[in-house]
């Protein structure tokens, strides 16, 4: 049997980060880049795709509201209230190579 190992991200949904800048760019050259809405899924997509390019696998995404200062991070739920989220934590695995 394999070993894994994780790898555990939260990612903001930010166009103008420059892995976001770059994919959109290359896989999408009909959009503008600086047109898109402040948070795109596109942004996401980016993310992922560049981790998948490295061998990681998604295999948990949670959406989250607010990135604590500590870290941490969460939703706000109120009645009759969206629940927009911008914030994403992600887990992903990869298979190291080496048996047990």
């Amino acid at each position: 049997m394999g070993r894994w190992e994780y790898l555990v991200r939260v990612f903001a949904l930010d166009k103008e980060d420059e892995v976001v800048v770059d994919y959109v760019t290359r896989e999408y050259p009909e959009r503008n880049w600086k047109e898109m809405v402040i948070y795109d899924p596109l942004t996401l997509e980016a993310w992922l795709n560049q981790c998948g390019r490295e061998g990681w696998e998604l295999v948990s995404l949670e959406p989250a509201e607010k990135q604590g200062k500590n870290g941490e991070i969460g939703r706000v739920y109120a009645d009759a209230t969206p629940n927009w989220a911008r914030f994403y934590l992600c887990v992903f695995k990869r298979d190291t190579g080496k048996m047990e």
